[in-house]
């Protein structure tokens, strides 16, 4: 054998060689991911095992939504989440609530126990899911509404459309179909590139929950620390265990604009003469950057306190209560202002 065949025999044996380490190397990593996909899969139904809904699952149409009450009395007391929250986060109010009336708190379609909706995050589709959800699990009015942030939306297009079955309302920081009309522009640009940029977070979220690797950490899902532990730990284990949440939030700030446009065609200027309470927050949870600067944060908090005191105005008895310790979120940050504001509605209500 002369030297070229010699050293073209040694380059076939190097490539083979590395060719053999290379597929090894693959196999390996097929092993692995493989080991990793069935643990995240038994994950995800350890889950949901572990943590079943306490309440019952209702059919709205094919499909399901959660609704969890408790505690006795008249009206009943019914909460409505903001953007994308489950109503794990009404849990330190629902506990103080229903001690005095019967309370009900649910999931939109998507959200935590509940299952998708096929049909799109509208407010108006999501006032009749609530409808029927109601009407379906057998919980008549008369009923206090509790609205967060968009939610307050709507609760708000709830009672419009069905006036006869609300007596009485309590805003938490609530929505209003006309901010994005009257926030300075750079406001508005601002929360336009802080929606894109969470869309594009939780798009990336997708594919994991998917394979299951959220559900084998789900303590690394970022929740409040001023809920109970165990309702966080069930917060992270409902937003871990599949993909629905995620796609539910994405689906929910997609329309969150065109939802207040639609709120805001529905031309509501009164609730009726109900017992109605505007809990405001008291503190920005804004902070200046390259951004946004102060003297536009400082003007969007005064078109919002202005909003808050116009939702006054659509109940003779409305009056509005600034939660000067807490952000947007009162419920978590103060929620004795929350539940003696309930209580007191529910109060005047049966007057």
């Amino acid at each position: 054998m002369n030297k070229d065949s010699q050293s073209r025999h040694k380059k076939r044996g190097y490539l083979w060689w590395l060719v053999r380490i290379l597929l090894g190397f693959v196999a390996l990593l097929l092993i692995v991911l493989s080991i990793t996909l069935l643990a995240g899969a038994k994950a995800k139904s350890d889950l949901k095992a572990k943590y079943p809904p306490p309440g019952a699952m209702v059919d709205v149409g094919g499909y399901r939504l959660h609704i969890f009450c408790e505690g006795r009395g008249s009206p009943t007391v019914i909460m409505e989440s903001g953007l994308g929250d489950p109503s794990l986060l009404w849990e330190l109010v629902r506990l103080g609530v229903v001690k005095t009336t019967r309370t009900c708190v649910y999931d939109r379609a998507g959200l935590g126990w509940s299952d998708l909706s096929p049909k799109p995050r509208t407010a108006e589709n999501i006032v009749e899911e609530l409808h029927t959800l109601l009407t379906n699990a057998g919980v008549a009015g008369p009923y206090v509404l509790v609205g967060h942030s968009i939610g307050g939306m709507y609760v708000r297009l709830y009672a419009h459309k069905y006036p006869e079955s609300v007596v009485g309302m309590v805003l938490v920081d609530s929505s209003h179909e006309e901010q994005y009309l009257r926030f300075p522009a750079a406001a508005v640009k601002f929360s336009e590139q802080y929606a894109q940029q969470l869309e594009q977070q939780l798009k990336s979220l997708k594919p994991l929950a998917a394979m299951g690797f959220m559900a084998l950490s789900p303590a690394s899902v970022p929740v409040s620390d001023k809920l109970p532990k165990v309702t966080r730990e069930t917060y992270q284990a409902l937003f871990a265990m599949d993909t629905k949440s995620l796609e539910t939030i994405i689906a929910e700030q997609k329309v969150s604009e065109s939802n207040l446009v639609q709120v805001g065609a529905a031309r509501i200027t009164t609730m009726g003469n109900i017992p109605l309470i505007v809990l405001s927050a008291g503190q920005s949870e804004l902070a200046p950057s390259a951004n946004i600067s102060p003297a536009v944060i400082q003007q969007e908090e005064q078109v919002w306190q202005q909003l808050q005191i116009e939702l006054t105005m659509l109940s003779p008895q409305g009056k509005q209560v600034v939660a000067s310790q807490s952000g947007h979120y009162i419920q978590l940050e103060q929620p004795q202002l929350v539940i003696d504001a309930i209580v007191q509605v529910a109060a005047d209500a049966r007057k």
